[in-house]
């Protein structure tokens, strides 16, 4: 009886250890539908791509439409660069022969406030005074009449040469065109910032500060986008 109940015990005290060992994956028995939890976002990774898709670009126009002063900081911070590049390479260079001084007409460098189109076609290559605008900016350009009276720029007097700037087509039929630079894309809208800005610093730094601005560009927001045609062209210049 002892060896009888010795070894019904065995059992009990050599037991082995239980070690858990997973399962291997059965399609049947996991068969679950998680569709229902497709709309949960459960990386950063699914939420970048949700908010690409909820906003498309470059088709809806909104997102580059900012306020004016979100342009008004934009266009400061470009100007920035391009007062420094210009700092920077002022030196490398040997300074133009400066003009003779120009018989300056009575109302040189007066403000003339905000004006049409139509007002600043009056101050043209046939007047005494010349003004100019780029980028809506007005400038006296008077003191030069060797190149914007009856000189090599006499056709940028009297109009706006923002778009000549951008495109670099130096030609008068290339002034007076209106178009919001903002409802394209990053890309072009750095690189026609840039243009701009180079044209703005390099006006004032001859010409001193703005007398005036043209009112089309008071509401730019409301341009309409640059040609695409034309936009494809100046990325291949």
């Amino acid at each position: 009886m002892g060896q009888i109940c010795q070894r019904r015990a065995a059992p009990e005290v050599a037991a082995p250890k239980v070690t858990l060992v997973p399962k291997k994956h059965d399609p049947k028995r996991y068969g679950s539908d998680y569709s229902r939890f497709d709309h949960i976002e459960d990386s950063d990774e699914e939420v970048d791509t949700k908010v690409e898709e909820e906003v498309p670009y470059p088709e809806e126009p909104e997102p580059q439409n900012p306020s004016d002063e979100q342009r008004k900081e934009l266009k400061e911070k470009f100007m920035k660069i391009s007062r420094k590049m210009v700092r920077d390479t002022s030196g490398r260079f040997r300074d133009e022969e400066k003009p003779k001084a120009a018989r300056l007409p009575k109302d040189h460098q007066r403000p003339v406030g905000t004006i049409s189109l139509q007002e600043l076609a009056k101050y043209s290559c046939s007047n005494d005074r010349m003004l100019l605008s780029c980028y809506g900016d007005i400038f006296d350009v008077s003191s030069r009449p060797d190149l914007y009276g009856w000189g090599p720029k006499s056709w940028q007097s009297g109009k706006d040469i923002t778009w000549s700037a951008v495109t670099g087509n130096e030609k008068p039929d290339q002034c007076n065109r209106f178009y919001d630079v903002f409802k394209l894309d990053p890309d072009r809208i750095s690189r026609y910032l840039t243009l701009i800005c180079n044209r703005l610093v390099a006006l004032q730094d001859e010409f001193g500060k703005p007398v005036g601005r043209l009112d089309r560009f008071l509401n730019e927001r409301h341009l309409p986008a640059a040609p695409q045609s034309e936009v494809e062209e100046c990325k291949q210049q």
